[in-house]
């Protein structure tokens, strides 16, 4: 990576891989003039809003002017190349971290020195920072430090002066940004060029190392909070996802966006088996989101982000397997604050210490839930561990904790608040343990390899239930995944919550690799429980070194009293008379948190040119693919079935002629839950499933194709089948799973959904099967289950099922018929099927908006698939004679109906199971992009565009007048407000409300209007010989015939 500097008009060009990020402000400032240089003139379009006049008179502007444009477009011999030397100063560019604003003044920053410490996987390391240096880019001022950091090799060759050393502090003493880079080159600081470091396996996933592709994932709301520089670096995610792929790729690539994140990361060698080597890694990383205090004895913002938030990830990485585990911990997610009443004394005791609450117990209730909403997104199920004292101010802290506990547990179905995105809360329960260790106890076990039991067993029900993420390299299969988080509090969330999670940790790897038949070498546990004392040391020092008086200051380690006691009393004595200390300062430079510090805004001329036009221009280069989908669900009983199901996926009344593109099957009761397994259920009845539906697909496709099995994911006894033509598999791409549990209030996996995600060219597509609660009378339940699965699977960058272009959910929905035996089973022979529907309970809850809201389902003509004797055709004749339900169902949901309904009956014949299998075949219109037009057409834009503004990327450095690319071009007219009758969304200002011109009142003056006719069926499928609409004076004179 290099930086060149054009120096009038003033613009910084850093270049990386073929790459160059242009970068200028409209008002940049020179030391020798007395006013700015004008390159904008002022009065443009309003442009007001993003300038004004700084302290000492000069315009300042929040406003950057970026491109991202190929290297061989520009001349760099025209510039000044002012890259460190790395020879002369042991100093490179090694990242951009993006742009400061401090006192007016814009800073590009860049990490120049780093030392490895961990390597999670082959061909993943991590860095720490040790070296930043900051560049200005609206003032010339300190130009004279840049000549300080690159050396003129000509000049020092020519003369008898030695090479300057490189001093840090003499090079930026009264700078600026000093104290953010001083901050950063303490150590605490990690990043990586190989992944996004604020995320964690489960989430990234696995990469071929030969795939130099770098996913992003600081820019979901879960992550985010662990981007450390995400002020400096938001804008820039922002423009590099409006990229097009192909640029963003090559974005991505070039080191022009570097996240970085502060805590602890450290691996260490070891064996899991005497033959087998393994990298054990722990990577801790702390939060920065909060509003108010980071650190320290401080609750939640409103937002639901606390205090002294970690997320801690212990990574087992060999040959033949990859092993990961994931805990958070944070402080006690209420309003609160420890109140000393002594605050003149130095010394206060513990008597002195109190707990105050400055917010009402109902916003605080609301703070708490908007945290567990975040938590129950990211991780789908969260035990609390709560390891506070019940003795003095902590135990005040405890009680009023257990009492939101509580709350929100009794109240959770009436739970109105609102998460971080404004939507409802999740229905969903907090299970919660109460663990108060005390320090003696950390002292007693310490941190060996041996787990104290009373402890660990006391959690070892929810270890399970949640399980970890296994993941088998060589058959490129997730054996298992984490399904649940234990979120682990103390009073700080220090000492005692890393030792419980060191025991939580130990007993998950021990468990796991156990399910797997594997004898771990004790080696693992010596060096895993070292890993977790070097993190306790290095967080707890980090983090009370924050509120320390003296930077020399370490933190309390148990293994010194002196340094306990000079630590609690730097921590009062701070907490008593001192004012923020430069550290602190920094640190609120470096998140933009001082009140002067307004964010920046990045305008990306060409680009955002270019994508307009594209828009514009799309029949050029898309076009829509016609693709057949087959859709079943089929509750099996646990049952594995060795007859012929050609039938159930080749249906003779579908008359079908060519290969399906693609095949979802969604299995309910797949196999029987058995107690005690770590990593998933019993996978080998969902193995002979997958292998007999591939083999029939295979055998019975007209044109005799062959079929891959894409994806196939499990949780409890629920199972999805993606099967994927082969002809058509190089369209298909970013396929990811996704499970929610519903079962038990969320804590078990008996009901639930598992969903997949992928791309068809241009189209996603999502596919979903779930299992919802069983019983007559529980419709409300099923409602429910709907509510929390929908909101509940997500996938990567935050997407939701709604999200998707196209959607079909099937599965075992459970809902009922509102009829009695006596009355649907004559029905049923006669084939009334519109009669029984209209005692549907998922058609009453569809049409009232409730559950599957803008779903569609084809009409049902075939009979209800469920309950039946197993082997037989006979309804249940059991005790309980079940009545009769459509509870298996399909349904479908997409943007400009871009699915079409072909199909949609059961198979009576296949009569193994106490359901019967039901299905349906779609078309669906995949938009399809021609990305090598698209490409053609693209550069055919910017020749246009270089062509009558000249050439743009010299013109964006060299120009004196940015009217050329400061212009607003999505400045539009805006429609008029909406109103009661006109909405400012439809187009050609059509009404809100439509008349019906057969219920116009002016059109009966003698007052014999028209009415709806109440006569006519609820059904709307079923024919019917009865009119539209009747006469007033018509229909009193049908109800007095009664």
């Amino acid at each position: 990576m290099k930086l060149y500097l054009n120096e009038r008009p003033r613009t910084l060009i850093i270049v990386s891989n073929n790459y160059a990020l242009i970068i200028r402000h409209p008002f940049p400032v020179y030391k020798n003039s007395n006013h700015h240089h004008m390159h904008l003139h002022h009065h443009h379009h309003g442009s007001t809003s993003s300038q004004g006049v700084d302290s000492k008179g000069r315009l300042s502007s929040n406003k950057v002017i970026v491109e991202f444009v190929r290297k061989d477009l520009l001349k760099l011999s025209n510039y000044k190349d002012i890259t460190p030397n790395k020879s002369k100063l042991n100093r490179q560019l090694l990242g951009f971290l993006g742009l400061l604003n401090v006192n007016n003044n814009i800073y590009l920053g860049f990490i120049t020195a780093q030392a490895k410490i961990a390597s999670p996987m082959i061909g993943e390391d991590i860095q720490r920072i040790t070296g930043v240096d900051f560049y200005c880019l609206n003032n010339d001022e300190y130009d004279y430090l840049i000549n300080k950091l690159v050396v003129n090799e000509e000049e020092t060759q020519n003369s008898n002066l030695q090479s300057p050393q490189y001093d840090p502090e003499k090079v930026t003493s009264g700078y600026p940004a000093a104290s953010v880079r001083k901050l950063l080159e303490l150590g605490a600081f990690y990043y990586s060029k190989d992944f996004d470091i604020t995320s964690n396996i489960q989430e990234r996933g696995f990469r071929d190392i030969n795939d130099p592709t770098f996913t992003l994932m600081a820019d979901s709301p879960y992550f985010k909070r662990f981007m450390w520089n995400s002020y400096m670096i938001s804008e820039f995610i922002e423009f590099r996802n409006r990229l097009s792929p192909p640029d963003r790729l090559q974005f991505d690539l070039t080191g022009f966006l570097t996240t970085i994140t502060r805590g602890f990361a450290q691996t260490v060698n070891t064996s899991i088996t005497p033959n087998e080597e393994a990298l054990l890694t722990i990577i801790s990383k702390q939060s920065c989101m909060k509003n108010g205090p980071l650190f320290g004895d401080w609750g939640v913002d409103d937002k639901g982000d606390v205090s002294n938030f970690v997320e801690t990830e212990i990574i087992i990485y060999t040959k033949k397997i990859c092993f990961s585990y994931v805990l958070v911990r944070g402080n006690v997610p209420t309003f609160w604050e420890l109140e000393n009443p002594n605050k003149k004394s130095l010394l206060s005791s513990k008597k002195n210490k109190k707990i105050s609450t400055p917010r009402s117990f109902e916003a605080s209730q609301h703070a708490f839930t908007r945290h567990f909403d975040k938590l129950v997104n990211q991780f789908s199920e969260v035990h609390i561990v709560n390891l506070l004292s019940s003795d003095g101010y902590k135990g005040e802290l405890n009680d009023n904790y257990k009492k939101h506990i509580d709350y929100f547990n009794n109240n959770t179905n009436k739970n109105n608040s609102s998460n971080a995105n404004g939507k409802m809360s999740l229905n969903y329960k907090l299970p919660y343990t109460d663990l108060p260790i005390n320090l003696a106890t950390i002292r007693k076990y310490g941190y060996t390899p041996s787990n104290p039991r009373n402890i660990s067993n006391i959690l070892v029900d929810s270890i399970i239930d949640y399980g970890a993420l296994f993941y088998e390299k060589s058959k490129k299969n997730f054996t298992g995944k984490q399904l649940g988080v234990f979120r682990i509090n103390s009073f700080d969330s220090l000492k005692k919550a890393n030792f419980v999670s060191k025991i939580i940790s130990q007993e998950v790897i021990e468990l796991a690799f156990r399910d797997t038949g594997i004898a771990v070498d004790p080696d693992l546990f010596i060096k895993h429980a070292k890993l977790w004392y070097e993190n306790d040391e290095y967080l707890s020092k980090i983090t009370s070194s924050y509120f320390s008086n003296s930077s020399k200051l370490q933190a309390s380690s148990g293994s010194s009293t002196k340094s306990s006691v000079k630590s609690h009393l730097s921590k009062k004595y701070l907490g008593s008379v001192v004012n923020p200390k430069p550290s602190e300062m920094a640190m609120l430079k470096l998140l933009g948190h001082l009140q002067d510090q307004v964010d920046l805004k990045l305008h990306n001329p060409i680009h955002d040119y270019v994508t307009r036009e594209l828009n514009k221009m799309a029949k050029q280069f898309s076009s829509y693919e016609d693709i057949s989908i087959y859709a079943s669900t089929f509750n099996v009983n646990g049952l594995c079935y060795e007859g012929d199901i050609s039938e159930w996926l080749f249906p003779k009344k579908d008359n079908t002629t060519s290969d399906y593109d693609v095949v979802f099957i969604g299995f309910q009761e797949v196999t029987e839950l058995t107690a005690g397994k770590m990593v998933t259920p019993d996978s080998t009845n969902r193995n002979f499933w997958e292998k007999k539906i591939k083999n029939t697909l295979e055998e019975h496709n007209p044109n005799h194709n062959k079929y891959a099995s894409l994806w196939c994911g499990q949780i409890g006894s629920i199972a999805i089948f993606l099967f994927i033509n082969e002809n058509k598999i190089e369209n298909v791409s970013n396929v990811e799973g996704s499970f929610k549990k519903t079962g038990f209030g969320g804590m078990g996996a008996n009901k639930g959904a598992v969903a997949v995600s992928f791309n068809y060219s241009n189209s996603e597509i999502c596919l979903v099967a779930s299992h919802l609660a069983a019983g007559l009378s529980n419709t409300d339940e099923r409602h429910q289950n709907y509510k929390s699965i929908a909101k509940g699977i997500k996938f990567s960058k935050n997407r939701r099922i709604r999200d998707h272009d196209a959607v079909i959910w099937l599965g075992d929905f459970n809902y009922r018929v509102g009829l009695t035996n006596e009355q649907i089973k004559p029905l049923i022979e006669k084939k009334e099927f519109s009669k029984i529907f209209e005692y549907d309970q998922l058609n009453k809850q569809m049409a009232n908006g409730e559950s599957f809201p803008f779903f569609d389902e084809m009409e049902i003509t075939f009979a209800p698939t469920y309950k039946f004797d197993n082997g037989t055709k006979s309804y249940d004749t059991s005790e309980k004679q079940r009545i009769p339900a459509w509870t298996d169902r399909i349904l479908s949901l997409s943007r400009n109906k871009i699915i079409k309904q072909l199909s949609y009956d059961s198979t009576p014949d296949l009569i193994f199971s106490d359901h019967r299998p039901v299905h349906a075949t779609f078309t669906m219109s995949a938009n399809v992009i021609d990305e090598s037009i698209k490409k053609n057409l693209s550069h055919e834009l910017y020749e246009n565009y270089r062509k009558s503004i000249g050439d743009i990327n010299e013109s964006l450095i060299t120009s004196n007048n940015l009217t050329l690319f400061d212009a607003d071009f999505d400045d539009k007219v805006l429609p008029a407000p909406s109103s009661d009758v006109m909405k400012w969304w439809l187009e050609s200002g059509k009404p809100a409300k439509i008349s019906i011109p057969e219920l116009n009142p002016e059109n009966f003056p003698d007052g014999n209007v028209n009415l709806i006719n109440p006569k006519l069926p609820h059904n709307p499928f079923l024919k019917t010989d009865e009119p539209e609409f009747i006469s007033k004076k018509s229909l009193l004179n049908l109800l007095n015939d009664k």
